[in-house]
């Protein structure tokens, strides 16, 4: 009886490590996905082209709006991998176009897609 606890409780541990590990890993993926919409609406709204950068090395990410100002930058969580290009934002609207990936060490990941004209991103998960 006492084995059979046990077992029980070292499945539910193990889990819950997943679940949260899950969860981490779709709200950075989120993240992203709300800082690109963000950049748009700031580049729309303030008339001024907006980039969003991305650090393969470090892992990370950040708007950079010129004139040596840029936002806090964000590293992803520990066994995520961010790849991606910097994307450009436009006062019309439109965007340079780009592809921002994250992926976990299973090899699961989120593929966030800017559009040139519309300047939207899109997510879809791979």
């Amino acid at each position: 009886m006492l084995f059979l606890a046990g077992l029980t409780a070292s499945l539910a541990v193990v889990a819950v490590g997943r679940m949260h590990e899950r969860a981490v890993f779709n709200q950075e993926a989120r993240r992203i996905f709300q800082t690109l919409r963000h950049a748009r609406e700031i580049s729309l709204f303030e008339r001024r082209d907006v980039t969003f950068r991305v650090d393969e090395k470090e892992n990370s990410y950040w708007l950079d709006f010129g004139n040596e100002k840029k936002s806090d930058g964000r590293t992803v969580g520990k066994g995520l991998r961010l790849s991606g290009e910097d994307i450009f934002f436009f006062p019309k609207g439109n965007s340079s176009g780009g592809l921002v990936t994250i992926e976990n060490e299973k090899g699961q990941g989120y593929a966030i897609k800017v559009d040139p004209v519309l300047g939207s991103p899109t997510i879809r998960r791979f």
